[in-house]
């Protein structure tokens, strides 16, 4: 999968990669509705190296534009409007698939923050559910192409701005059966082609930092050997475009620059939260100072970006500790010898008593 592009304020300028993932269905039969269709295919060439080698779907081409030349859809309207497009679904392997055509609703996976499409049967709440296809399933015979009208209903209420998800095709057939536990696991294909689509009204931009927060504990023992801590905190799209910002962590304290760093996020869906995470390498034991996290994304105008601040205090606790209880015990050890091995101290001399003359 290629690497996100960023998708900004014109729909023209929005670009990212198609997106493939395996779909976990438990059992082995899904039921599809309707009937499955067939539609008119053409010749399908050999695969391209960035397909799955089988089977491949992608926004069908323009009028005029080769076959290929789209990898995503990138379509803009008004609330109320309906557009319209297709999905070209390549099968080029040597017997029929038959597919299931569907819309999916995108978010940010919680475990990395990566685009992710919600799985078949998944309540669509997005713009998955304003994806409507010609037909729900489609078998395309070995070696050919054939293209899946769809359209995309915007509701009267949609909220402006980026939306994004993907028209999604399944193959109906289970391609293992795995065992976890008591159930049984289908695992079915799927690949998706991402759709974009932005709904005219006004753009807004934002991010929020929350939730930042420093992990570790000093070496033991200090300035001796080494210890790691962790930076995390909770990255949020507080607008409704997408964000494709970086993250600058730097801190100073009393001993000057502790950590300066820069990393690229993850695109973040409007609406949508990531978990950032960094490792604080080499923490120091002993240090006081000021932690800064900016996020922000450049590509925007204006950009956008939020901070947030936290106190770093580390104090080798356990080391110091350590460093008291040998300084009593040597301190404790001198007074016992001193004790033992001084000169025994002098008794007083008694003077003879005196008897008074009659």
């Amino acid at each position: 999968m290629g690497e996100n592009n960023v998708v900004r304020r014109s729909a023209r300028a929005r670009a990212a990669a198609v997106f493939m993932t395996a779909a976990l269905l438990f059992g082995v039969s899904v039921g599809f509705g309707s009937g499955t269709a067939m539609a008119d295919p053409t010749p399908s060439p050999k695969p391209p190296p960035s397909t799955n080698g089988s089977w491949w779907v992608q926004p069908a081409p323009k009028p005029g534009a080769a076959a290929g030349a789209r990898q995503y859809f990138i379509l803009e309207g008004r609330p109320g409007t309906t557009l319209r497009d297709g999905l070209a679904v390549s099968n080029y392997t040597d017997h029929p698939i038959t597919y299931y055509v569907y819309g999916a609703d995108g978010y940010n996976a919680p475990r990395d923050g990566q685009f992710a499409l919600r799985d078949h049967g998944y309540p669509m709440t997005g713009v998955g559910a304003w994806v409507r296809t010609a037909f729900p399933t489609i078998t395309v015979p070995a070696h050919t192409s054939t293209v899946v009208p769809i359209s995309i209903a915007i509701p009267p209420d949609a909220s402006p701005g980026d939306h994004v998800g993907g028209v999604s095709g399944m193959d109906t057939a289970v391609e293992s059966v795995q065992q976890q536990g008591n159930v049984q696991v289908g695992i079915k294909r799927v690949v998706a082609a991402r759709l974009y689509v932005h709904v005219d009204g006004p753009a807004v931009g934002g991010l929020t930092v929350t939730d930042l927060k420093v992990a570790g504990s000093a070496p033991f023992p200090a300035y001796v050997s080494d210890s790691d801590g962790t930076v995390t905190a909770t990255v949020t799209n507080s607008g409704n475009l997408l964000e494709s910002p970086k993250a600058h962590l730097h801190a100073t304290g009393i001993f000057g620059t502790l950590i300066d760093r820069t990393v690229q996020l993850p695109q973040i869906l409007p609406g949508q939260s990531i978990d950032f995470s960094q490792v604080w390498k080499n923490m120091p034991p002993f240090e006081i100072g000021t932690l800064h996290l900016d996020v922000t994304d450049g590509t925007a105008a204006p950009p956008v970006t939020s901070t947030a601040a936290v106190s770093v205090t580390l104090i080798p606790w356990l080391s110091l500790l350590l460093v008291a209880v040998v300084v009593l015990a040597v301190l404790a050890v001198l007074v016992f010898w001193r004790r033992r091995n001084g000169p025994l101290p002098a008794r007083p001399r008694r003077e003879p008593s005196k008897v008074a003359a009659p």
